[in-house]
């Protein structure tokens, strides 16, 4: 379980992340399994169903991500991602799909996807950890999910899209020394080879956001704005 009370650094969020990746690693390894095998499903099907398939993937691991940093039971946090499917389908198209279409996209359009889950990302752990979004009918629901949102990016919207990028960036040099590693010493390449890679590397990905949500949590509480109304 994550406890973060005070605003974090960049180095500081990510030194966090690797710790709740080593104290919860078997967990963070099922996110992993989750992701991974999108990307070798992706692999044989049509670009568009890609997209959808990968969104959906996102929202259903960063859903499960929030409640294993929280201290749930890899079962539990899956049990709670489909309490809470109708509301994170809807997210799927508000957050995850845009994001989703920029990486597949061009590599200028990378800057427009960290920008996107910088702004919209928080709304997955919103819906998963937030008692009010459990709140309500569903509109009801969403429509606080997307105002908490907008008020946990609004703490910080730079640093949150500045850890967003910094995630995105680790991401794809880590996918990219694992790629190079495999296959000059292991000699391990294709779909077995991508199956480890994503496995491995995706949990810091899901888990760095994660940490990014009560980080902005800490900073929206101790915000000067916050503090005057």
């Amino acid at each position: 379980m994550t406890t973060v009370d005070r605003p974090l650094g960049l180095g500081e969020l990510l030194a966090e992340t690797i710790r709740l990746y080593s104290s919860r690693f078997w967990a963070a390894l099922a996110l992993g399994a989750v992701v991974a095998g999108t990307f070798l499903v992706v692999g044989v099907t049509p670009w568009g169903i890609d997209a959808v398939l990968l969104s959906l993937s996102l929202t259903c691991s960063l859903g499960a991500a929030a409640r294993i940093t929280t201290g749930d039971s890899v079962g539990e946090a899956w049990a709670q991602v489909a309490v809470r499917l109708p509301i994170l389908l809807l997210l799927t198209v508000v957050v995850s799909l845009p994001f989703v279409l920029s990486v597949l996209s061009y590599l200028e359009l990378v800057l427009f996807g960290a920008a996107w889950i910088g702004l919209t990302g928080f709304a997955i752990p919103v819906c998963m950890l937030e008692s009010e979004a459990a709140a309500g009918d569903r509109f009801r629901r969403l429509a606080y999910v997307l105002d908490r949102t907008i008020a946990l990016a609004r703490a910080e919207l730079v640093h949150a899209i500045g850890v967003a990028a910094a995630l995105i960036l680790v991401y794809a040099l880590a996918v990219f020394a694992l790629a190079v590693a495999l296959g000059g010493v292991a000699e391990t390449t294709g779909p077995p080879a991508a199956l480890l890679i994503h496995l491995v590397v995706a949990p810091l990905f899901l888990l760095g956001l994660t940490v990014l949500y009560f980080e902005q949590k800490a900073r929206a509480v101790s915000s000067p704005r916050r503090r005057k109304t």
